[in-house]
């Protein structure tokens, strides 16, 4: 889910300048002149393996810095080179010459440019920045700087823990294991090693080989996700070269949003699942779902950052059943010739009956129907999720 997957085909859907003029963040002015003609471009820390990655790297080069002076000076450096991509410094190497007055403009409105960028994007969907506005993960996502300690106590929860198989686990901290978790980077894909150890070789080679040998495989991410956006994913996907089925195009997918307890949303962490209400919503909009030969599907969850387990719970639980079943997350389309030669008359009644086929049952689980029997949870936690796991 949200994966990193192919460096070239992810490459304008996460970068920070393309996302924020995308969703509204900054101005058309602003970005034609920054994109079209300071050449600016601002792949976001993803691209290069993530937070944890790059501060690890910039303190591992500081660590080794004894002088204080030296050691801040570089700090700065190393936040302009590798955080901020030397943007800075790129437009004013690209634009400015001093024995050329339109240059040294040009180099001026690009500093102001990238300036108003930065100003009305939380510092360009900074992961970093101490006064973010917009939550690095998830776009629509409440705000809070006690983002990991809220989750990390609720993860931590004895209920919680229960309800995820995971009491006996050996780490006692979150979100950094403390048993000796680590892996390295190879492909090419969100990898700013230097050189790439597979160079050319990306997750799509893998999804190539390994989809014909597996019953089903299904690539899902996010649609408000600002680290890897959906649009990038959904071009890799295309990439593997396996052909769409007939009637299995772009569309919606629905869930039944169930009622969740007073109780959970008064402790539950703000981020883990901000949709979640005190009422009974029936079916809504899940996401958008596209179906291709040899079980291959791409998913979307609408509204969902990041992690999608954790911004959309009761929508992801609904997708995991679907998965482990088998079954169809929406009905498949009418043939494309079918949809091309239906009259007006036609294809508005095919939309209403496909619409409202797809929000009920077998697609979507409601209260009448008998409920899935697999271990239990706690009472309390389960009515965060759209039906109960508890055995009968």
């Amino acid at each position: 889910g949200d994966p990193c997957t192919d460096n070239k085909a992810q490459a304008q859907s996460m970068d920070s300048l393309w996302y924020a003029h995308k969703y509204g963040l900054v101005d058309d002015d602003t970005y034609h002149l920054l994109w079209n003609q300071c050449n600016l471009r601002l792949p976001n820390l993803m691209t290069r393996g993530g937070m944890h990655n790059i501060i690890h790297a910039i303190n591992k080069e500081l660590e080794t810095i004894s002088n204080t002076f030296q050691r801040k000076h570089r700090a700065q450096q190393l936040y302009h080179e590798i955080v901020l991509n030397d943007n800075f410094q790129q437009i004013k190497h690209q634009h400015h010459d001093k024995d050329d007055k339109d240059s040294s403009s040009s180099s001026l409105k690009c500093t102001m440019a990238f300036r108003k960028f930065l100003l009305s994007t939380s510092s360009g969907l900074s992961q970093s920045w101490k006064d973010l506005y917009i939550d690095d993960y998830s776009l629509f996502a409440p705000v809070t700087s006690l983002e990991d300690q809220q989750m990390a106590s609720y993860m931590s929860r004895p209920d919680v823990r229960k309800a995820l198989h995971v009491e006996e686990a050996p780490t006692s901290t979150w979100p950094n294991a403390n048993v000796g978790f680590d892996y390295l980077s190879e492909y090419d894909a969100c990898n700013w090693n230097d050189p790439i150890i597979l160079k050319g070789i990306s997750m799509v080679d893998i999804y190539m080989e390994i989809v014909p040998k597996l019953q089903r495989t299904w690539i899902y991410n996010g649609d408000t996700d600002p680290c890897v956006s959906y649009e990038g994913t959904r071009q890799a996907v295309k990439q593997i070269l396996i052909q769409e089925l007939d009637g299995g195009s772009y569309r919606p997918w629905f869930y039944n949003q169930t009622a969740t307890s007073i109780d959970v949303l008064a402790t539950k962490a703000p981020l883990y699942g901000p949709n979640l209400l005190p009422h009974n919503m029936g079916p809504q909009f899940g996401g958008e779902v596209t179906d291709y030969h040899n079980g291959l599907k791409f998913v979307t969850f609408h509204g969902s950052g990041h992690m999608v387990p954790q911004f959309r719970p009761q929508a992801a639980l609904h997708f995991l059943h679907k998965f482990l079943k088998g079954e169809n997350l929406s009905p498949l389309l009418p043939f494309n010739d079918t949809l091309a030669n239906m009259t007006d008359e036609e294809f508005q009644q095919a939309n209403q009956q496909w619409t409202e086929s797809a929000m009920n049952p077998p697609y979507v689980m409601m209260h009448s129907e008998k409920q899935p029997q697999q271990g239990r949870i706690p009472d309390t936690l389960n009515k965060a999720f759209p039906y109960s796991l508890n055995t009968n």
